[in-house]
């Protein structure tokens, strides 16, 4: 109950960690869904974590950081059809005030989407929420969802997701995406072995054994992607600009100063953080 055993529990225990960050007061987001999501195993695996309050934070930094990203790319480019793949149990569609016209296409294994759905039924989304069930890790797969894209222009988010993969596959996404579909831009999350290990304390050995034996580390998947014709437009790292979030930067001092062991601090070109990118074509 406690453990992660499949990748799916790591989605539940990023839902309880949004979940624990709305019943704060000093949340860095609100997501009044995610509890629902979670159940009671992802909040009992996130409750046993070593570095929950850690844990908490960096998932509540990265939403939030994503969540801007997001409205930023929808404002500038005017954007109506952004594809989630890898979507879990994200929420923004219910919880974020999105254009009525946007299509929102979540891609995922069909378990993951039908518990979605059950668990979120009677709640309505702000734009149009389209389902989809594929794995992205293979060549038909990501067929299917990037021609489901279809040419106009696209964002695709890929949050908590190329860490698990192989690298061949992160390769072909980047390359399929924009030669099969719209896509033009596209945010996801670095992250670094040594902050994952302070971030998630005693639960990164289980988080580890759950992706692939090739799976790529921190700088590695930017390194992967830019070589297929994608430039980093910009970025938000933890180290650096969570200096920036008052609500954060006040967060990590009420951390700090609490008792029990203390992650060591991060160098400040840690890669760790969200990228937003764009293809260059």
């Amino acid at each position: 109950m406690h453990t992660i055993e499949h990748v799916s529990d790591t989605a539940l225990m990023v839902a309880a960690c949004r979940a624990l960050e709305n019943d704060r007061p000093d949340g860095l987001i609100r997501d009044p869904f995610a509890a629902a999501l979670a159940g009671e195993k992802g909040l009992a695996i996130a409750r046993a974590s070593s570095a929950v309050h850690w844990m908490c934070f960096g998932i509540g930094l990265r939403t939030h950081f994503i969540d801007a990203f997001i409205e930023r790319v929808i404002e500038a480019r005017g954007i109506r059809r952004i594809v989630n793949i890898g979507a879990v149990l994200d929420t923004r569609p219910w919880r974020m005030n999105l254009p009525a016209d946007l299509r929102w296409l979540e891609v995922d294994f069909e378990p993951v989407l039908a518990h979605k759905e059950e668990r979120l039924a009677g709640a309505s989304p702000s734009c149009i929420v389209e389902r989809m069930a594929a794995d992205i890790s293979t060549e038909s797969g990501r067929r299917s969802v990037f021609e489901a894209v279809g040419p106009e222009p696209a964002l695709m988010l890929t949050e908590g997701l190329l860490m698990y993969l192989p690298r061949a596959a992160v390769s072909a996404i980047a390359t399929e995406s924009a030669a099969r579909s719209g896509i033009r831009n596209w945010i996801f999350d670095v992250s670094a072995l040594a902050l994952m290990r302070a971030a998630h304390g005693d639960t990164m050995d289980a988080i580890q054994s759950v992706r692939a034996e090739d799976h790529l580390e921190g700088a590695e998947v930017l390194d992967a992607v830019t070589a297929h014709n994608w430039r980093v437009a910009d970025s938000r790292t933890y180290v650096r600009d969570s200096r920036s979030v008052p609500a954060a930067l006040e967060r990590i001092l009420r951390i700090t100063a609490a008792a029990g062991p203390q992650p060591e601090r991060a160098p400040d070109n840690d890669p760790s953080g969200i990228y937003l990118l764009e293809h260059l074509s």
